[in-house]
């Protein structure tokens, strides 16, 4: 049942938040402030694919590790961008619990 829920959670917020990573304009003004506009629609499409492998890893165990495995290595060099540019630590909340919900989920998606 956990692994339903974080699954689900994990899984629709990256796809809804790639979407908007490559479709609203004002994603590319924040990643201009990351300082790293140009991997904008690169970190959109990850995690749309990423979302969607959790998803479906509630059906192919496997697949929902690996896209776990990802979206938290994602929220990990998402962190190290937002300390580089001094962000205050209330905006790296979601990113750190992301991080660590998608390194729950590969660890429950191994024990399938």
């Amino acid at each position: 049942m956990v692994r339903l829920v974080l699954a689900l959670i994990s899984g629709f917020s990256f796809v809804k938040y790639g979407l908007e990573l490559l479709l609203q304009v004002r994603m590319k003004d924040e990643f201009a402030r990351y300082g790293v506009p140009a991997f904008r629609s690169f970190v959109g499409v990850l995690e749309v694919l990423g979302g969607l492998a959790v998803l479906l890893g509630l059906a192919f165990s496997p697949l929902g590790a690996f896209g776990a495995a990802g979206l938290a290595l994602l929220m990990i060099l998402g962190l190290t961008v937002r300390i580089r540019i001094h962000d205050a630590p209330r905006l790296m909340i979601p990113a750190a619990t992301f991080a660590a919900m998608n390194m729950a989920l590969v660890i429950l998606f191994l024990r399938g």
